[in-house]
């Protein structure tokens, strides 16, 4: 089965209504903020969404998504690839359906003036979430190994005297 390209945006209510899914891809093109803090462009990005109606008549989406990065290692410097993969479930906010009658499982999709909801951005939000804080090799992995960093000696002029030693002598 060929992958398709998943929209930019959709309407989240009627989709639900249909039952529709989309299995495809996100271009790269299409993510600048995310490839803005990667060491290089990503890959275009797999990702899965299927729109439904819960028992509580909740019109909601639910998705994954995974993508292929390279991002610099924080200990050495280094190219290195990771796999980002995020699972998402987002209910859209209407005049019928508020933030406060969501329940906690759902996040809320703001809609834009059309009614629909921009797919790519929001997707684009999870992967950025998704990033590691820190990004480094496994220590195995690594050029640098842990036994041989060193952060550096404490100066003398940074050794100060204590200053309760004057107490210990009035002790005396």
């Amino acid at each position: 089965m060929q992958k398709v390209l998943i929209p930019l945006s959709v309407d989240p209510v009627r989709n639900s209504g249909k039952r529709l899914s989309f299995d495809g891809y996100i271009p790269s093109k299409h993510l600048p903020r995310l490839n803005e803090v990667l060491a290089s462009p990503c890959s275009d990005v797999e990702a899965t969404l299927s729109f439904a109606t819960d028992e509580q008549k909740i019109h909601y989406f639910r998705g994954h998504a995974k993508a292929k990065v390279e991002l610099i290692c924080q200990r050495c410097g280094e190219p290195m690839a990771h796999e980002l993969a995020v699972e998402f479930q987002y209910a859209p906010i209407t005049k019928r359906q508020t933030v406060e009658d969501l329940p906690e499982h759902y996040e809320a999709a703001e809609l834009n003036e059309l009614g629909e909801v921009l797919l790519h951005p929001l997707v684009e939000d999870e992967l950025l979430l998704a990033l590691p804080i820190v990004a480094k090799h496994t220590e195995q992995d690594c050029a640098i190994k842990s036994d041989t960093m060193s952060y550096g000696d404490i100066p003398a002029e940074a050794e100060k005297r204590n200053p309760f030693a004057v107490l210990q002598k009035l002790k005396k």
